[in-house]
């Protein structure tokens, strides 16, 4: 079963990057499958080094732009942090803590498996302050209020508080509840971006600046993502369906149906 659920994600990074990348020659596409594929097994690794590696062993390997402005905004209260589900997504959180000197409040997907996500919750928390399921918006609410700096991924596909912007030409659901969460606790807004750069990571840290009115808050981050992803396309999650839901009910990714635990 293993096996067919890796087939199944290699066909969805296939279906994604042909529907994002009609530019390129399928020779062309078919090369960057198999860097994607690669990439996401280095991100096995970097995920498991976020979970269980030593301080001293990640400290060195980072590099970061962008921390004065944020560190600032910590000084006065909470911050939200946008990531974007590149595949060393684990250990850039894990390294943004570090670089901050203080525990991020993360949101995350609790596992299916109970036994399993006892031991990776247990992981996430020797460095995160605070370990948030993502409908939890209560939650989120509170660690910003508190003063907390948060973590949230809003670039998968949802089915609640989305609207439908650009992402690669194509319409993607897309939450909107960014912008919201900003609004309602007065805290400043940073896109981090979490980069493999050989043995090294980079952290990118930008300000963004809320416009006021949602939708076209998520279509400007996710404009702002699209542009970070053409610079390494390779290390995105395309082996997510990002486009399961769409606005006139099509089907991307036939045959590509996953068991409930395979999501």
């Amino acid at each position: 079963m293993t096996y067919l659920a890796a087939r199944r994600r290699v066909a969805i990074i296939r279906a994604n990057i042909d529907l994002c990348f009609p530019e390129l020659d399928p020779e062309s596409r078919a090369r960057l499958v198999q860097a994607n594929v690669r990439s996401m097994a280095l991100g096995v690794i970097d995920t498991l080094s976020a979970w269980f590696a030593p301080d001293a062993a990640i400290a060195h390997r980072i590099d970061v732009r962008g921390l004065g402005p944020l560190r600032a905004a910590l000084e006065r209260g909470g911050a939200l942090c946008l990531y974007a589900h590149f595949h060393s997504i684990e250990l850039g959180g894990r390294a943004l803590s570090l670089v901050l000197g203080r525990p991020m409040h993360q949101m995350v997907r609790r596992h299916n498996d109970a036994r399993v996500e006892q031991v990776i919750d247990a992981a996430r928390r020797s460095f995160c302050g605070k370990t948030i399921e993502k409908h939890q918006l209560a939650d989120i609410v509170r660690s910003l209020r508190e003063g907390h700096p948060v973590g949230y991924a809003p670039d998968q596909n949802f089915k609640r508080h989305i609207a439908f912007v650009p992402f690669f030409g194509q319409p993607a659901a897309t939450l909107t509840t960014s912008a919201r969460l900003a609004r309602m606790t007065g805290v400043p807004v940073f896109c981090i971006w979490f980069i493999r750069n050989g043995e090294r990571l980079e952290l990118d840290i930008e300000s963004f600046t809320p416009s006021g009115n949602d939708d076209d808050d998520a279509a400007r981050w996710m404009a702002f993502l699209e542009a970070r992803i053409r610079r390494t396309p390779e290390q995105y999650l395309w082996a997510h369906r990002r486009f399961k839901t769409r606005p006139d009910g099509s089907v991307v990714y036939p045959g590509t149906l996953l068991k409930p635990r395979d999501r």
